[in-house]
């Protein structure tokens, strides 16, 4: 019988959807006649005794919401020894914690960063009506001069181990590569509020950045985005403007080589739309769930078939 603990920091919107996941298995389980053990714990049980001992890779799961107060702590041990894990964060699409939001939620990564073929059913059922539009695709000469960067948070680079100055050194590179008149053109844009962790992952601050103009404008003048993770990348990618990301981005499958840009300011590469751009969006909605969704099981099975 295969056993998973979803593990929770005792926040109480925390506790709401790893409460309501947990459940969700549960169901699943009396509906199918599925096998899991399912234990919901505090995340002072994984930081007092670790995963436990009867626990097997490749067979046993772990489950939580978020990277800090222990969690990412767990998330990477994880990793490390083959366990899945099915973490959960805000959603692609009308994200939040409470009301109409959703939540994504993600198998052995950090964002959805595969694509399969599926029906554009949940897009056009939901997401399509809720303001998200897939506007065409807009040539170099449609597109603004900025390129905008947007760094990964201080807790982000502490996860995957990124330096801090990881921006800067982006917007140093592409100026060693570009010509000196192209310059200006290159923008850093951090996140409006940071999340600054110590060591083992626990906040600190919440590091806040005065914005120079908002990003609405930044994206209206924007020849391309570059992000780690930013789900900037993805409102770029909506409004026809081509994406650099990390490799845990939910855009990593449209994303262009950052190499184009130091070959050329205005890479003719990017007049072209990238071919998943559409199946990205229909599989990012398939990967996302309403509360009630989760809570009856629903985001679990459809978890089980995305990850098949």
């Amino acid at each position: 019988m295969p056993k998973i603990i979803v593990y929770d920091t005792g926040r109480r919107m925390t506790t709401k959807f790893t409460l309501a996941f947990a459940k969700g298995i549960v169901e699943h389980n009396n509906r199918t006649g599925g096998s899991w053990e399912v234990k919901h714990r505090s995340i002072d049980n994984y930081l007092q005794d670790g995963i436990p001992r009867d626990y097997r890779a490749g067979h046993d799961a772990v489950a939580t919401l978020g990277i800090l107060r222990g969690t990412g702590l767990l998330l990477k041990e994880a990793q490390q020894r083959g366990f899945d894990y099915y973490y959960m964060d805000h959603a692609y699409f009308n994200p939040g914690y409470s009301g109409k939001g959703w939540m994504r939620v993600t198998k052995n990564d950090h964002a959805c960063t595969s694509i399969r073929e599926t029906t554009k059913d949940r897009w056009n059922g939901f997401h399509k009506h809720h303001g998200y539009a897939t506007n065409s695709w807009r040539t170099n000469a449609e597109r603004g001069g900025l390129i905008l960067i947007c760094p990964p948070t201080p807790a982000i680079c502490w996860y995957y181990d990124l330096d801090l100055d990881w921006g800067e050194r982006i917007a140093q590179h592409l100026k060693d590569k570009m010509p000196a008149s192209e310059h200006h053109r290159i923008k850093i844009r951090h996140k409006p509020k940071e999340p600054v962790v110590d060591s083992q992952g626990n906040l600190i601050e919440l590091r806040e950045f005065a914005q120079q103009g908002d990003l609405k404008e930044d994206l209206a003048n924007a020849h391309c985005v570059i992000a780690w993770n930013s789900m900037v990348a993805l409102e770029a990618t909506l409004a026809g403007i081509p994406v650099i990301t990390g490799p845990h981005s939910a855009c990593v499958r449209v994303s262009f080589d950052i190499s184009l840009l130091e070959k050329h300011p205005v890479p003719e590469e990017f007049n072209t739309e990238p071919l998943n751009r559409s199946a990205m969006l229909y599989w990012l909605a398939n990967n996302q769930w309403k509360m009630k969704e989760i809570e009856d099981g629903t985001a679990w099975r459809m978890l089980q078939e995305n990850y098949s």
